[in-house]
């Protein structure tokens, strides 16, 4: 926890109260907890599927009626991940809907909640009985040699995912459109290009239909790359403090941070490779049901294996992640010298999507994905040179 300085702490609270910060850490305790539950909920759905033998039963049905082994293969994982999709989601509209509501960060209705959640399941069972089938194949191909050869591919999948997101999976979601020209807009194409950022335009995307918190990104790889602000930020924001925001989401683009953040994520997977290679390799063993970690019968279990090792890999991971997002912070306080404006910008964006303003260090050690708020405004005012006078 930071001590924020007198004046940064007044000119805070004036725009996120104090009031507020109190519903935010309500509102913080309760996602833990679901996060928990989630969790915990979604491993002892895995554990059933696979020590029931339904797996088995569903994989020797397929194997008769199919008789081709790689339909097999996408048909079983896409099976299971819609069975665990739709067994807890109770719990995904409770947390993604319900909270959100009561805490006044959602405004969709029951209709757009079920559109988006129907297009982020086909989603999951598109890409994952893909990637899934993939796998199973490439661990009877090469049974002795599959963890390098998964590793080895694991990567381009990774940075495909990335740059294909603006253009074919943000849409999905939401409309984009070419943002008027402004002094803003001029602005934030200005600072684009003296830092190599080819953009011909700044795209606005309909955020308010969803919820009532704001967002920006710089996304994509070559001609799909992309800035984007939502209608809430244009709405809620001040010009300087819309243009310290965008500058955030440049300096990842600029720092090369979806390299960085997919070699994050290409680490957390070589761990996840060996501890399926290892321990699920023995599980697999010991089981005479399975055929080795190649059946689609032993996909439930490796999909348990994965969740726990999400669990086990996440405060490493989300360590690197705050590390990024500094280094972004530092280059848009760096190249905007806006005064106060990332101070008075983080407190919007606090209070808006109602973040904890003082997190305990053990919450932050394991759960921020992005350095405590208090860290942040008081790294922006430091760097504006207002935080003078600490207590």
């Amino acid at each position: 926890m930071i001590e924020l300085s007198p004046g940064v702490e007044h000119l805070v609270n004036a725009i996120y109260p104090p009031a507020r910060q109190a519903i935010a850490a309500e509102l913080a305790a309760t996602g833990r907890r679901l996060f928990f539950i989630e969790n915990g909920v979604e491993l002892l759905i895995l554990w059933a599927i696979y020590a029931s033998g339904v797996a088995l039963s569903i994989r020797t049905k397929l194997e008769n009626a199919l008789r081709r082994p790689l339909l097999v293969d996408v048909c079983v994982p896409a099976l299971l991940i819609l069975a665990v999709t739709l067994v807890t989601l109770p719990l995904s509209y409770y947390g993604g809907f319900i909270v959100l509501h009561r805490y006044g960060l959602s405004v969709e209705s029951n209709a757009q909640w079920f559109r988006d959640w129907a297009v982020e399941l086909g989603l999951a069972v598109l890409i994952g009985s893909a990637v899934s089938a993939g796998f199973l194949q490439i661990a009877r191909r090469f049974e002795r040699t599959w963890p390098i050869v998964a590793a080895l591919l694991a990567a381009p999948v990774i940075l495909f995912g990335t740059a294909i997101f603006p253009v074919f999976i943000a849409p999905l979601f939401n409309r984009y459109e070419a943002l008027p020209e402004s002094p803003l807009t001029r602005s934030i194409l200005r600072l684009a290009n003296s830092h190599g950022i080819n953009a011909q335009a700044v795209y606005v995307y309909d955020a308010s239909r969803q919820t009532t918190t704001s967002n920006a990104f710089v996304s994509g790889l070559g001609p799909s790359t992309r800035i984007a602000i939502a209608d809430n930020l244009l709405k809620k924001m001040k010009p300087d403090e819309v243009l310290y925001v965008v500058a955030h989401e440049m300096g990842h683009y600029i720092l090369r941070h979806l390299w960085l953040g997919s070699w994050y994520g290409w680490l957390g997977t070589l761990g996840l490779i060996a501890v399926i290679s290892v321990v699920g390799g023995a599980l697999v063993r010991r089981d005479r049901r399975l055929r080795g970690l190649g059946d689609p019968a032993a996909l439930p279990l490796i999909a348990l294996l994965a969740v726990g090792v999400n669990l086990v890999e996440q405060p490493a991971l989300n360590a690197g992640s705050r590390a990024i997002e500094h280094a972004a912070d530092a280059f848009a306080a760096a190249n905007t010298q806006l005064g106060d404006a990332g101070v008075r910008a983080f407190a919007r964006l606090g209070s808006d999507s109602l973040l904890s303003l003082h997190p305990q260090p053990l919450v932050v050690w394991y759960f921020y994905t992005h350095p405590p708020l208090d860290e942040r405004i008081d790294f922006a005012a430091h760097q504006a040179g207002i935080d003078r006078d600490r207590k």
